[in-house]
């Protein structure tokens, strides 16, 4: 499985679940919420039932979250989204 993080803001759990339903409600995006422990997940690119998938999201997390990416993650992305996933090494 490929990832990339990016860390975009900082600030207390309530405060950044906030402001993700505020945005995301503002451009249509469905957002999960749990209030209990101030996290929120808004899916721009919903994952799928079957592999291969690319899915996209923002969601809040704690701090100790550091920006990360796999050397080959842009290449293995495009090919994701356009439809060529299966021309991909398997190694």
């Amino acid at each position: 499985m490929m990832r990339s993080t990016e860390r975009l803001n900082t600030g207390r759990p309530q405060q950044l679940a906030r402001r993700l339903i505020t945005v995301s409600e503002r451009h249509g995006i469905d957002v999960e919420h749990d209030p209990l422990y101030g996290r929120a997940r808004a899916w721009l690119r919903p994952r799928r039932e079957a592999w291969p998938m690319a899915e996209e999201l923002f969601v809040t997390a704690p701090a100790r979250v550091i920006d990360k990416q796999e050397d080959t993650f842009e290449q293995e992305w495009r090919a994701l989204l356009s439809g060529s996933a299966a021309r991909l090494p398997l190694v």
